[in-house]
């Protein structure tokens, strides 16, 4: 059992328990079952998809004015994400961390 299959089986005894509502328990699960089915190279299709560029991108951008980085090396590094994103497989970035 993996940790996405263990999720989703916590959110499946909530609803047993009455904790949490069905439907957003289900909604949960979807979710949880379905990336328990993949691997890391199905995780590193689905960042390559763009699917979720904005959502890192806010990421980035939340993590660099938390840092207290000024404006300008900011836009650098939002700037070098959008390289990255275009010219970087996701396993590709992942094998040079």
């Amino acid at each position: 059992m993996n940790g996405y299959e263990m999720m989703a089986d916590s959110y499946r005894q909530l609803v047993k328990q009455g904790k949490i509502d069905k439907e957003t328990a289900d909604r949960e699960i979807r979710v949880y079952d379905f990336l328990a089915t993949c691997d890391s190279d199905d995780l590193c299709r689905m960042v390559d998809s763009s699917a979720f560029n904005d959502i890192i991108r806010a990421y980035l951008k939340m993590a660099v004015q938390s840092a207290d980085i000024d404006e300008d090396a900011r836009e650098k590094v939002v700037g070098q994400l959008r390289w990255l994103f275009d010219e970087k497989m996701a396993k590709e970035v992942l094998e040079g961390r």
